[in-house]
C-alpha cells in the first residue's frame, strides 16, 4: 500500500524541494494520464507556437516583418498561457482531491473538475499577466514584488475555490511576512530547474557553436536550419514538462504558509479525532 504524503505541514526549503519531486514521482503513475487528458492538447499547440516563433527569429523577421515577429511572439505567450493555466488547473485539483480523500484519488472526477476550472485559470492568467506587465513596465521593484501573489493566485483558486480577483486579493495575505522567504524558496526552485533545463538545451547550443565556425561570418547560419529549430523545440518541451514540477512547489509553498499562518493541518487533525 502507498504511503500518504502530507501535503499540509510546514516545510524548510530543503524540504519542498525534495517533496517536490517526491509527490510528482509516486503519484506519476495517476497523475500523468489526467494531465495527457485535461494538458496534453494545450502542450502541443504551445510546442507548436513556440516552434513557429523561434522560426521567426531565425530568419531575422524581427527586421523584416516586425508584425509577423510580434504576431508569433503573441502567439507564443497565450500557448504557454493556455499550457500554465490547463496544468495548474489539472495538478492542483489533483492535490486538492488527493487532500481530501487522503490519497485514494478519483481520475475520473479530478478530470472532470480540472476542465471546469481551466476557463477561470486562464482569465487568472490574463489578469495576472496585465498586472505583472504594468508593473514590470512602469514599476520595475513593485512588478517584482507582484509576482510572488501572483504565482500563488493559482493554488489559491482552487484549493479555497475563490474567484479570479478574490484569490488574487487573498495571496498577498498569505505571503504577508513571508515574502523574502517564498521569494526565496520559488527561486531556489527554479534554478534547479532551469540547470536541469540548460542540460537538455546543450545540444542545440553546442549545433549553434558548431555550425556558426563554419559559415560565412556575413551569412545567417541559421536561417531556414531545420535541425536547429527540431533541437530548440524539443528542447523547449522539456522546459515545459519540467514545469510540472514548478507547479507541485508552489501548491506545497501554499501549504506551508496557509499552515503557517492559519494552522489548517492541525485544526483538521484535531476535528479528526473528535
Amino acid at each position: 500500500m502507498q504511503t500518504y504524503f502530507e501535503l499540509r505541514k510546514r516545510r524548510e526549503l530543503g524540504e519542498i524541494l525534495s517533496d517536490t519531486f517526491t509527490f510528482a514521482r509516486i503519484n506519476s503513475k495517476t497523475l500523468l494520464p489526467i494531465l495527457i487528458k485535461t494538458t496534453g492538447v494545450f502542450f502541443l499547440i504551445n510546442l507548436f507556437f513556440s516552434a513557429v516563433y523561434q522560426y521567426t527569429t531565425l530568419d531575422n523577421l524581427a527586421v523584416t516583418n516586425p508584425g509577423l515577429f510580434f504576431g508569433s511572439l503573441l502567439l507564443m505567450l497565450m500557448g504557454s498561457l493556455l499550457y500554465y493555466a490547463s496544468a495548474s488547473s489539472a495538478i492542483y485539483s489533483f492535490m486538492a482531491d488527493y487532500l481530501e480523500n487522503k490519497g485514494l484519488v478519483d481520475p475520473n472526477q479530478i478530470t472532470q473538475k480540472s476542465w471546469s476550472l481551466m476557463v477561470n485559470l486562464l482569465l487568472l492568467g490574463l489578469m495576472v499577466y496585465f498586472i505583472l506587465l504594468i508593473g514590470l513596465v512602469f514599476f520595475l521593484i513593485p512588478g517584482i514584488y507582484l509576482l510572488i501573489p501572483a504565482a500563488l493566485s493559482f493554488p489559491i483558486l482552487i484549493f479555497r475555490n475563490l474567484g479570479k480577483w478574490e484569490s488574487f486579493k487573498a495571496s498577498f495575505k498569505l505571503v504577508s511576512g513571508y515574502w523574502w522567504v517564498t521569494f526565496g524558496t520559488l527561486l531556489v526552485v527554479v534554478i534547479v530547474i532551469g540547470i536541469i533545463s540548460f542540460v537538455f538545451s546543450l545540444p542545440a547550443t553546442v549545433y549553434l557553436s558548431l555550425k556558426t565556425l563554419v559559415v560565412e561570418p556575413e551569412t545567417n547560419a541559421m536561417s531556414g536550419d531545420f535541425i536547429f529549430l527540431l533541437l530548440s523545440t524539443l528542447s523547449s518541451a522539456v522546459g515545459n514538462l519540467l514545469s510540472i514540477f514548478l507547479i507541485i512547489a508552489m501548491g506545497l509553498v501554499y501549504f506551508d504558509l496557509d499552515e503557517e499562518k492559519n494552522k489548517t493541518g492541525i485544526r483538521a487533525k484535531l476535528e479528526e479525532l473528535g
